[in-house]
């Protein structure tokens, strides 16, 4: 489903990280983000399709505000 991540850091890692609830395990995913090399086509591919967790190293909320800066909405899920 998404090829990228072979690439990524989070690879191998257990998703829970990435739908933690505390700030501090919100920064740790957000770290592992940080420096990984797929990070914008994570992003790009969540601002459209994932409502919840740190994916491209933002936050669910993160991510509403730039839907709302671009004029975007979630794409509903099994929608290609």
């Amino acid at each position: 489903m998404f090829p990228y991540l072979d690439d990524a850091n989070c690879r191998g890692l257990d998703p829970e990280l990435f739908y933690a609830e505390s700030g501090a395990a919100i920064m740790k995913a957000k770290s592992l983000c940080a420096a990984c090399p797929v990070r914008e086509k994570c992003l790009e591919w969540a601002i459209k399709r994932e409502e919840f967790g740190v994916w491209g190293g933002t936050t669910a909320r993160e991510r509403a505000s730039l839907r709302r800066e671009r004029g975007l909405r979630l794409v509903p899920a099994g929608v290609a």
